[in-house]
């Protein structure tokens, strides 16, 4: 909202103005028209993906940025899926390439994507363990995280466990600290930051 980390309006999110004016990506309704080439869906159908301009009353969207909206899931519970979850998997799967049996770390385990982190990491058959504080702390443990550690009262960094996967949401602790925690195979992904500064902002990287 307002054009920071300045390195977005390099990106292409415009440069002296947002060059989406209505804000909102992750969107879930019901379709009231379609293209002339559309073909998965038909007016009246229940939806959710992703859709620039989605905060709006009505938001187009391209026929393969959605989904069929499953029937036991409610519009508000699919609206907060597509951007937050997608993030999650690629960072587990497509980056940090989880497996059964692993020992997975996941820092900022009580957000948006880590919420989704910790239940599809302990699908997969990991062993997780998930950093938050003090009042998430049973959430995190009822989305299936064996081992939950309260950032308020201790350093993951300084526990004795080390880890084959370790997700960093919250960006903000040095490598070195990371490293170690981490296996001498294992793997780091860092997948935002809240701090940075307004030209750069947070980071994200393997």
């Amino acid at each position: 909202m307002t054009g920071r980390p300045y390195l977005m309006r390099v990106m292409g999110f415009g440069f002296r103005r947002p060059k989406n004016q209505v804000p909102g990506i992750d969107v879930a309704g019901t379709v009231v028209a379609i293209g002339s080439a559309v073909t998965r869906f038909a007016v009246g159908d229940e939806v959710f993906g992703i859709s620039k301009g989605s905060f709006a009353e009505y938001a187009a969207a391209k026929e393969d940025k959605l989904a069929r909206k499953p029937l036991n899931v409610s519009f508000e519970q699919a609206a907060v899926v597509p951007v937050s979850a997608a993030t999650a998997l690629q960072a587990l799967c497509d980056i940090g390439r989880a497996e059964q049996g692993q020992t997975v770390l996941i820092i900022g385990a009580s957000g948006g994507v880590g919420t989704y982190a910790v239940q599809l990491a302990k699908a997969f058959g990991a062993d997780v363990s998930g950093v938050c504080s003090t009042p998430k702390l049973e959430l995190v443990r009822s989305l299936g995280a064996e081992h939950v550690i309260d950032y308020t009262r201790e350093d993951f960094a300084d526990g004795p466990e080390r880890y084959d996967l370790i997700l960093d949401i919250g960006g903000n602790s040095s490598l070195s600290r990371l490293r170690r925690t981490l296996k001498p195979t294992g793997t780091v992904v860092i997948v935002g930051g809240e701090e940075g500064g307004r030209w750069t902002g947070g980071s994200a990287g393997r």
